[in-house]
């Protein structure tokens, strides 16, 4: 049987799938040199955010064929590297984009109404600060979008037909017939515009060489005092160092993420120590639902594969005049 190397946890039913039809072998969230040991004769990987290097798709060429990403974001994956090497790499949008985006309006709400204060109070004061933990509402407030793909557009649905908020976003494509589209009252604007009048500032863009970082200093400095920010896309988005110090200075109301630059990220991460934050595992994307969303689709997308030697979700579409050449 063709043997398949599966890096991520999937539900019973996409799990069972997948063991019918290949030889399994798991190497769950593996370090790098746990990956190259295991990618050894795989011709299909099962894959999460481990970095496929280029020097790891090299290594494997001729008899790895595609990586297909629980998921959506395959910046773990050099793309270049992996169409040099013949590897189609495949993906699932849109599988887990309601999830994500119920987990940024929610991570919103809870930063702006202070519950885990209140949660760590009552434990240990009982009703004492019942009147001195007040938070701010959500309606009438302005969320900036950064990024307006599906769990932007999900986001904005939420926040402005949800709870009344204003709607701004950045976006690489500002066509206003998206906004239209979406059934969306907002504008699209730059970046410094969107952190100049956001209440809530929130991420949902992907990691590129133009977006790494792109909450730095400068950009921080911009943001109305005591804005949240919200990351649930990629921690290289921000420039960690910097949010610390808005945090600490009180420039930045709070915030949540769900990712950071090293994952999982060390012991004496500052964010650790860094008071108004909330953070998470990683996990934004992960409900009972979305999970065999994304489980099925991954699966689905290797056996569209390895049975036509194609895949309508391939992100490294070019591959395919490489492997025909």
């Amino acid at each position: 049987m063709t043997l398949i190397l599966q890096t991520f946890p999937m539900p019973p039913g996409p799990q069972a799938d997948l063991e019918r039809d290949y030889e399994v072998r798991q190497a769950p969230f593996p370090d790098d040199a746990e990956l190259a040991e295991a990618a050894v004769g795989a011709v299909g990987v099962i894959a999460g955010t481990e970095p496929w290097t280029r020097e790891l798709l090299e290594a494997n060429a001729g008899t790895l064929r595609c990586i297909s990403r629980v998921g959506t974001g395959v910046d773990s994956i050099d793309l270049d590297a992996a169409t040099d090497a013949g590897v189609a790499v495949l993906n699932g949008p849109g599988e887990m984009s309601l999830t994500v985006a119920e987990y940024s309006v929610g991570m919103m709400w809870t930063l702006a109404r202070r519950i885990f204060d209140a949660d760590a109070s009552v434990r240990t004061e009982g009703f004492a600060k019942r009147i001195v933990l007040l938070g701010n509402d959500l309606a009438g407030k302005t969320v900036g979008i950064v990024g307006f793909g599906d769990i932007g557009r999900r986001v904005a649905t939420i926040c402005q037909h949800g709870f009344g908020m204003r709607v701004l976003a950045h976006t690489a494509n500002p066509d206003p017939a998206r906004l239209e589209a979406a059934g969306i009252d907002g504008a699209f604007v730059s970046l410094p515009e969107l952190l100049r009048q956001s209440d809530f500032v929130t991420l949902h863009t992907p990691v590129t060489e133009e977006t790494m970082e792109i909450i730095g200093r400068e950009e921080l400095a911009l943001m109305k005092p005591g804005a949240f920010l919200i990351n649930s896309s990629r921690g290289r988005l921000v420039d960690e160092a910097a949010v610390v110090e808005a945090l600490h200075d009180g420039r930045l109301g709070g915030l949540g993420s769900d990712v950071f630059a090293v994952e999982p990220p060390p012991e004496d991460h500052p964010f650790f120590h860094t008071p108004r934050t909330i953070l998470t595992p990683h996990f934004g994307s992960h409900s009972h639902e979305s999970m065999f969303r994304m489980g099925d689709r991954a699966v689905r997308n290797l056996q569209e594969f390895m049975g036509t030697g194609r895949c309508e979700r391939t992100v490294n579409p070019e591959v395919y005049q490489r492997l025909a050449g």
